[in-house]
């Protein structure tokens, strides 16, 4: 009885690795870019809620937000991110209270929205990727009451 022959039967499997191979690779570096983005916009999304945050209103006797004004300083701050690009949509989301013990509406909450352009994966047609960053920001309490000499 004479041997099989078996030359080239690995051949057929040699593109179907090398694929496998550049897609786990494009997983790793463009999940990891990915992290990376979410990371730029939790930044982006904590700096428009500190903008927000700077909205106290100075007329008040307690520490509080002045609604209009702490979403009119998110909006500037997004609308300058998004000019240069940074960033694909920031926007103011609420105010919420403090606590479920302090009632105090002082805590301003952002989205912020980027997308980057994918490497490997864009052999399979994936081009893009979105990554979102939430954040929340307060005023900073100080003293409440005039100290008398």
């Amino acid at each position: 009885m004479r041997a099989r022959d078996e030359r080239g039967s690995l051949a057929p499997a040699v593109p179907i690795i090398a694929m496998f191979l550049l897609l786990m690779g494009g997983l790793v570096i463009d999940a990891s870019r990915q992290l990376n983005a979410r990371g730029e916009a939790v930044a982006f999304a904590e700096e428009a809620a500190r903008a927000g945050a700077q909205g106290v209103d100075v007329a008040a006797d307690q520490l509080e937000l002045d609604p209009v004004l702490a979403r009119e300083r998110v909006d500037t701050y997004c609308a300058r991110v998004e000019e240069l690009g940074q960033v694909r949509t920031c926007r103011f989301l609420r105010i919420d209270r403090v606590s479920s013990t302090d009632s105090r509406r002082l805590v301003v909450v952002t989205q912020v929205t980027t997308q980057i352009q994918t490497t490997l994966l864009g052999l399979i047609g994936v081009r893009s990727l979105d990554a979102t960053g939430d954040a929340r920001a307060r005023p900073y309490e100080g003293i409440d009451e005039a100290i008398e000499p």
